[in-house]
């Protein structure tokens, strides 16, 4: 597949404004390695640096993946476009997006042509001052060239024609987890539900569970914790701790199609998951993982605790199966590299 792509000496950009490391960003370095492999160039753009050290600089510098900080200011990302010129300026989270619309048309009298494409990731719908930039990134979108959306649900919201792209992982060098612990990963909010987590363990009392995150429910998800579950809190990198788990947990209130989910079923290891977002483009019920309603949860679980070893296996070996097929970099980078048109 490779091979039929004719390599092209650019400067693709993924910008964002972060301080921390979650979907977006574990997206971002998923595409920015896609990219490398199909020889092509990228460097992670920064809007601007915060007080502490960005948890996902260690992993791109492990990456080999290039980075730069800005100052978070509209005029530094001009004068540093306008230096550089990028073939591609890809932007992810509102103000990335909102920023590169406005940096488009400050070169609408230029001859610097830059393709500008936008992915819209969250899928919960936002209050204060991000709803503002929800609403400004949403009703401009149709200044950038092309929009991608990670869930049918989230591309209902944007007002512009918008492409639902699967997102997804490299599946080079996945080996199949042989863990057993059940596990819930991500942002410790009231989006992705922990409080269903931990009820949900305290209804298994005679099993582990573990939680690996941080977040503002954090506090409160320590302290309701009952004694099966243990709070691992936030991982820069959760590529050694993924062989330990044998069952992924999924109990959000919303969600787009999250990396957890991805990078779980990568290394065969299944999810059960609530019906949100692309979730169910994802999962075949009873196939490769499940999807129940939140009421349901804890049946679901009894089941996968008394399932032969067999079924379980034929499971894992499906999820992962599904992930290579649909949900991996050799099967998404070329839809991209074709909107980017290098």
């Amino acid at each position: 597949m490779k091979s039929q792509i004719h390599k092209k000496n650019t400067d693709i950009w993924l910008l964002l404004d972060s301080q921390d490391v979650g979907g977006i960003e574990s997206h971002i370095l998923q595409l920015a390695q896609g990219l490398r492999s199909f020889q092509r160039s990228v460097r992670v753009i920064f809007l601007r640096q915060y007080e502490h050290t960005h948890p996902l600089i260690s992993l791109l510098n492990d990456a080999n993946i290039p980075y730069r900080f800005l100052n978070g200011s509209l005029r530094d990302l001009f004068r540093y476009a306008r230096h550089h010129s990028p073939s591609v300026i890809h932007s992810h989270g509102y103000k990335a997006a909102i920023y590169s619309r406005l940096l488009r048309l400050s070169l609408l009298t230029s001859h610097q042509k830059i393709r500008f494409i936008n992915t819209f990731h969250a899928g919960e719908v936002s209050k204060g001052k991000l709803a503002i930039y929800d609403f400004l990134d949403r009703w401009t979108a149709l200044l950038s060239h092309h929009n991608f959306s990670v869930s049918e649900n989230i591309n209902l919201r944007i007002p512009s024609n918008t492409t639902v792209l699967n997102n997804f992982i490299s599946t080079k060098n996945l080996s199949l987890s042989q863990g057993t612990n059940i596990a819930f990963v991500g942002r410790l909010s009231h989006e992705k539900a922990p409080d269903r987590f931990i009820q949900l363990a305290e209804q298994h009392p005679k099993h582990q569970f573990h939680v690996y995150g941080s977040g503002p429910m954090e506090k409160d998800i320590n302290q309701q914790a009952p004694t099966n579950v243990m709070c691992h809190g936030h991982q820069n990198s959760m590529n050694t701790i993924w062989q330990d788990i044998g069952l992924l947990i999924i109990c959000s209130r919303y969600e787009g199609l999250p990396m957890t989910a991805l990078e779980a079923m990568g290394r065969g290891i299944p999810v059960i998951s609530t019906p949100v977002g692309n979730l169910k483009k994802l999962i075949t019920h009873g196939e490769n993982g499940w999807i129940t309603a939140p009421e349901q949860l804890s049946h679901c679980l009894s089941n996968w605790f008394i399932l032969p070893h067999l079924q379980k296996e034929s499971i894992q070996q499906s999820a992962q199966q599904t992930i290579k097929k649909h949900f991996s970099s050799d099967a998404i980078i070329p839809i991209l590299l074709s909107v980017y048109q290098v």
